[in-house]
């Protein structure tokens, strides 16, 4: 089951817990901006429902709140992000800086990280670099405690989701495609659980190799695995994997296999158009696509053709006036850590 809850005070309880862990204040209130922006969008499972598992980790040591986030450029066009261990939206907002400033200067940068914890929605970086006019590509991989995802013909985990995401700037909102090379994100996975609900056809097989529906034998014990995306095509899926695998760990000098790493293999390529056409022109050139595409005759029990990215802005400003779904699970979590921390609650409604 869940509850509608206010966006604003959801980030203030998120800010709040994350304070109480050590975050400073204004890291905090941005990490939890971040994942209500997440949950507002529709993307629950990088959402609302992280806080307490980020609260978790800052009590394992995982995640180091507040600490020093370091740039080493690598070449004119180059530079790594050394995230330190702090929260993974921090650092990859240092990396989304970063990249502007480069790409400024040389109209394109690519930037690796190191010691990044969990970044959340990899959309949500793309999408911070199209609004200021790049078209952006982002990769993230999982070191060895995440690799849920079997490779193509195989029973047993050996990558991460593996999500990538693209973003490009048009005439109104950009388009943001944010897809993870698996059939489903862990966190949907988690999403439904918490929910009570049976996954999807195709989505997972157990410890055995056999396809199920019920997450709790996805979890097992012992684990089961997610499938690469592409159904009979799986092989597809499994290929992207593998090249954000390459993107996050051998580019960034890590190995796949290390289990000291933790977070996530973060990398953005940027490129800025005008290097090619003015802005004004690639934008209108941008929006007569998407009319385009958007032209096509919807197939049956379809209602219209959407672009990366519309569903989502959509479903943003539906839930800022109607309230975000917060499922009780993720509440009573929430509602714990609070107790722990001494942090007093009041349950936030729509």
């Amino acid at each position: 089951m869940s509850r509608l809850f206010s966006h604003s005070a959801m980030a203030r309880i998120g800010s709040t817990l994350f304070e109480a862990v050590g975050a400073p204040k204004v890291e905090a209130a941005f990490v939890a901006g971040e994942l209500v922006t997440s949950s507002l969008m529709g993307v629950d499972s990088h959402g609302i429902l992280r806080i307490p598992e980020y609260v978790e980790l800052v009590s394992k040591g995982v995640v180091v709140p507040g600490a020093q986030i370091t740039v080493r450029e690598t070449s004119s066009t180059t530079a790594v992000v050394d995230g330190g261990l702090n929260f993974g939206a921090i650092t990859a907002h240092r990396v989304v800086a970063t990249a502007v400033e480069i790409a400024s200067k040389h109209k394109t940068a690519c930037i690796s990280t190191q010691r990044c914890n969990h970044v959340g929605r990899l959309g949500a970086w793309v999408q911070a670099l199209a609004q200021r006019d790049l078209i952006a590509l982002a990769t993230a991989n999982s070191p060895v405690h995440g690799h849920f995802v079997v490779p193509w013909g195989g029973k047993q985990g050996r990558l991460a989701t593996n999500p990538m995401a693209y973003g490009v700037p048009t005439g109104g909102d950009p388009i943001v495609a944010d897809i993870s090379t698996s059939v489903v994100p862990e966190g949907k996975i988690r999403w439904h659980r918490n929910q009570g609900k049976p996954l999807g056809e195709g989505w997972v097989i157990d410890a055995e190799g056999k396809p199920t529906t019920d997450p709790n034998r996805f979890y097992g014990p012992p684990m089961g695995g997610i499938l690469p995306l592409g159904g009979s095509a799986g092989h597809k899926g499994f290929a992207l994997s593998l090249l954000v695998e390459i993107l996050g760990s051998a580019l960034a000098g890590n190995r796949t296999t290390d289990a000291t790493v933790v977070g996530n293999g973060f990398c953005v390529i940027v490129i800025d158009p005008s290097a090619f056409c003015p802005i004004p022109q690639f934008k209108k050139l941008m929006d007569e696509l998407v009319t385009y595409i958007k032209s096509s005759p919807p197939a049956a029990g379809v209602e219209e053709v959407l672009v990366p990215g519309e569903l989502e802005f959509r479903t943003m400003r539906q839930r800022l006036q109607q309230g975000i779904p917060v499922d009780d699970v993720t509440w009573q979590l929430v509602e714990e850590h609070a107790r722990r921390l001494g942090v007093a609650l009041k349950a936030p409604t729509a």
